[in-house]
């Protein structure tokens, strides 16, 4: 265990600090608004549900011929409820669950606007570290009542 075993704990240890300092800087601004998702091909809108936050797809840019894109039931994934039951806990950080639209799959997941202004969504399974980070850029609002929204709309 000598040199492999010494140098993987301190990778888990400059991990730990890392996530520890992430966790005190965490939060800076609201969740709640619009939000356009890391490829800017949909607009989720972060709101209050009773005592808790929920985000659901109200703009969608790519539309096939036929329609809007479809979720995993095969229902228009407008209006589609992403994020779940998240409340705010003392790290700053909004926890609760998102669930991927495509697949139906469901995952942990922690929220927070940091300074610049990008909302951060990170899923994962289990622990925090077993997980992935988007960042998605604030909307100016939602779309059309249709759900769609055009590029003219992005900044």
């Amino acid at each position: 265990m000598a040199r492999g075993g010494l140098s993987g704990l301190a990778g888990v240890a400059a991990a730990c600090l890392l996530l520890a300092g992430t966790a005190a800087a965490a939060q800076s601004g609201s969740p709640v608004g619009y939000w356009f998702t890391e490829d800017r091909k949909g607009i989720i809108q972060i709101e209050p549900c009773g005592a808790v936050l929920c985000g659901a797809i109200v703009g969608l840019l790519e539309w096939p011929a036929k329609g809007p894109p479809l979720d995993f039931r095969g229902r228009s994934q407008c209006g589609f409820q992403l994020l779940a039951g998240l409340r705010q806990r003392e790290d700053g950080r909004w926890h609760g669950t998102v669930t991927n639209p495509r697949d139906g799959q469901t995952y942990s997941a922690e929220v927070w606007v940091p300074q610049d202004g990008t909302l951060r969504l990170h899923g994962y399974i289990g622990l925090p570290i077993l997980g992935s980070t988007e960042r998605f850029p604030p909307s100016p609002g939602g779309a059309q009542p249709d759900c769609h929204f055009f590029k003219a709309t992005m900044r």
